[in-house]
């Protein structure tokens, strides 16, 4: 009986690793876009998407009219304010704070997939929501001529008191209950490339009537260590409202943070 139970003891199966999570490697690009922006930020070479004021020139340059200002004039497109530069940025600033939130529908996709095109349709789910991101960056880009006319605090003052209200309305909380929601996705074939492209658009276009105003925070934020505090401030608020048990208590209370947020960086020129 001890043999018997000594060869039972010696065949008894290995425990097994845990196999790693379907998402791992989009959550893995969301880290790496917070390195780039942290990155790119600290080096100045890229500076946030709001044009920033004129800088002081030594008086013996600007009367040389050889000399290229460092910033454009105020309310006029900076040297980002419309190239590619900036959209790359904004693209990714999308991929570090958006796509953590869409992590739960890319399991969805991942899981409900067959094995060999698993990848493939978790690819095309991501390329799709964010370019409806994308898409919301452009847009804002291409205005920012319009909306970037009063000072950078006023319009970061007006970002946030806007982002305040959109927390509260109905439309609000439609929005974040259609980001919680999945889609029959079919299995093979035209029809499941198609229910990923269709599932993407719908999910991208929920978060996106969820969070516009939150983003457009972003676009008023300015450059430098003040957009990276932004930035971690805003992600909070979107993981909070995608993970929390009551998601509906963070929408309020984040709707109290931005409310006092607003006076703040009307007020004080440090918080813009």
């Amino acid at each position: 009986m001890a043999l018997e139970g000594a060869g039972r003891a010696r065949t008894a199966p290995a425990p097994r690793w845990p196999r790693p999570r379907v998402t791992l490697g989009y959550e893995l690009a969301a880290v790496a876009a917070w390195i780039a922006v942290i990155a790119l930020t600290a080096t100045g070479a890229v500076h946030g998407l709001h044009p920033a004021a004129p800088a002081a020139a030594p008086a013996g340059e600007a009367a040389h009219h050889h000399v290229i200002p460092a910033h454009q004039p105020h309310g006029a497109p900076g040297p980002h304010a419309l190239g590619f530069g900036s959209l790359t940025m904004w693209t990714l600033m999308c991929v570090a704070m958006m796509l953590p939130a869409a992590l739960p529908a890319l399991a969805h996709v991942g899981e409900n997939s067959l094995r060999r095109r698993r990848q493939r349709a978790m690819a095309g789910f991501a390329a799709v929501y964010l370019t409806v991101w994308t898409g919301y960056g452009a847009l804002l880009l291409a205005t920012a001529p319009l909306w970037s006319r009063p000072p950078g605090r006023a319009v970061a003052a007006g970002a946030l008191a806007l982002a305040a209200a959109w927390q509260l309305t109905v439309h609000k909380r439609r929005a974040l209950r259609d980001c919680h929601r999945s889609s029959p996705l079919p299995l093979s074939g035209p029809r499941a490339a198609a229910g990923t492209v269709r599932f993407g658009l719908r999910h991208g276009g929920a978060c996106l009537r969820s969070c516009w105003a939150l983003m457009a925070v972003m676009a008023a934020a300015g450059g430098g260590g003040a957009m990276l505090a932004w930035m971690a401030l805003l992600t909070g608020i979107v993981a909070a409202e995608r993970f929390a048990a009551a998601p509906g208590r963070a929408t309020r209370l984040a709707a109290g943070v931005l409310a006092a947020a607003a006076p703040a960086v009307a007020l004080i020129p440090a918080a813009a």
